[in-house]
């Protein structure tokens, strides 16, 4: 009783310190970048018993709380409840929809929007042209870039970005002629271009871009040399010159040396601190090379906390290379900071299949099956007929099913008949009822 009426006073309190129309929207916008997702809803059950929630600007941060924190429905569910709705309202719901991974329902949403008369601004285009990046909708996608163009949205910079990362979901070149015609190019824009290139592996052309760059005195940032640095593990190396801060790169695959170079420049010439992301890419470095009692060295003496993307990216290392020695220490390292994380429990559990473990690879799924942790499936998308349609790994929920299995098996038989044979070594030697 007594810790019932503290907690009520609490969020009495609570409320009466951020009862401001004006006050409010902030606050939900802090609880949303701490997730502090208990105490962002004890906010909204106290906006339901006033009148605040009539006003769109709450009605709006509340959508955002909730879209950020991965509440998607309660999200959906303010946004309806909305007695008024505005062009910033429509595009955090239709945000939320991307950082969530609902891209259908955002061109539902787009175009409910229209037939309320509101227009789509940058923000909302931007949105589109995530959505259309994703599941690959090209001629939703060109009409977007066509839109922009007859409506002089071109010309912000947010927009040019996101139509680079929709051409480089299928066409680097058509991503560099948008790049190249941009009026206002920032960082965003720079290390969208360079890391596409490093994606499709035309990495010379990505680092003569960064001399670019530096050239045009655009200020590079952490994410241009985490860019440069993944690259060095992929494809080979990268070299630094004193006056410039860079020297003509050649792409001699498995030259690692460089990539570490660079690492050690970010700190000592351009005096950026690396982030927890930089030092998972030197632990991969060094674990593409084989290199893994040195990258756990390395771990061990990051001057932060290595995090479990770090540890995961030496377990990685320890898989493809067929190392199962101190892999049961770094998986209980990773598991105490990511318990509920099955994908961890998959990565070990592999690493023992490939190394013919199969007892301990067995063990590794019983465990996940005890603790009632299921990875979730992966999904693809594709669009027909300005309809999205989601796949996920033995899904049989969609009408055309049977047909689509049936093609399928007919690709698989046509593969096998002109000589394809499987790779088998991820296949797990486990009873099926662990699979």
């Amino acid at each position: 009783m007594a810790n019932s009426y503290k907690e009520r006073k609490e969020q009495e309190g609570l409320f009466l310190l951020t009862s401001s129309k004006a006050t409010l929207p902030l606050v939900l916008k802090a609880c949303a970048k701490l997730k502090a997702v208990e105490t962002g809803k004890r906010i909204h059950w106290n906006i339901r018993s006033s009148n605040l929630m009539e006003d769109v600007r709450v009605g709006t941060a509340l959508i955002d709380f909730y879209c950020k924190c991965g509440f998607l429905e309660d999200a959906r569910k303010v946004f309806d409840e909305m007695v008024e709705r505005d062009l910033v309202s429509w595009n955090a719901m239709i945000s939320g929809c991307v950082g969530c991974g609902r891209f259908g329902e955002v061109f539902f949403l787009v175009m409910s929007m229209q037939r309320e008369g509101f227009s789509p601004n940058s923000r909302t285009l931007v949105a589109m042209l995530l959505a259309c990046e994703e599941v690959v909708e090209v001629r939703l996608g060109k009409e977007i870039h066509g839109y922009c163009l007859r409506n002089g949205l071109f010309l912000d910079p947010h927009v040019g970005t996101a139509l680079i990362g929709f051409y480089l979901s299928f066409n680097v070149r058509a991503s560099r002629v948008v790049f190249d015609l941009m009026a206002v190019r920032n960082t965003v824009c720079w290390n969208a271009m360079i890391k596409g290139y490093f994606d499709v592996g035309e990495n010379m052309k990505a680092l003569k871009l960064f001399e670019k760059m530096l050239m045009d005195g655009v200020e590079f940032d952490t994410i241009t040399m985490l860019a440069l640095i993944q690259a060095s593990a992929e494809f080979g190396s990268l070299g630094l010159e004193s006056a410039d801060g860079l020297r003509k790169a050649c792409s001699h695959s498995g030259m690692i040396e460089e990539g570490l170079q660079l690492f050690d420049s970010m700190i000592q010439e351009f005096r950026i601190t690396p982030q927890l992301a930089h030092y998972g890419c030197v632990v991969d470095l060094l674990g593409r090379a084989g290199r893994l009692d040195e990258a756990r060295k390395f771990i061990e003496s990051m001057p932060i906390k290595p995090d479990a993307s770090v540890w995961r990216a030496l377990l990685s290392a320890y898989r493809d290379d067929g190392y199962t020695k101190d892999a049961k220490a770094i998986f209980d390292k990773i598991v105490e900071l990511e318990p509920m994380n099955p994908g961890n429990y998959i990565l070990l559990c592999n690493l023992y299949a490939a190394a013919g473990l199969w007892s301990e690879a067995k063990q590794i799924r019983i465990n996940l099956r005890e603790k009632g942790l299921r990875k979730p499936p992966g999904i693809s998308w594709i669009v027909v007929r300005s309809q999205v349609h989601s796949f996920a790994a033995g899904d049989i929920s969609h009408p055309m099913a049977d047909k689509i299995y049936a093609n399928l098996n007919s690709l698989l038989h046509s593969m096998k008949e002109i000589g394809y044979v499987p790779d088998l070594r991820w296949i797990l030697h486990v009873d099926e009822e662990y699979i």
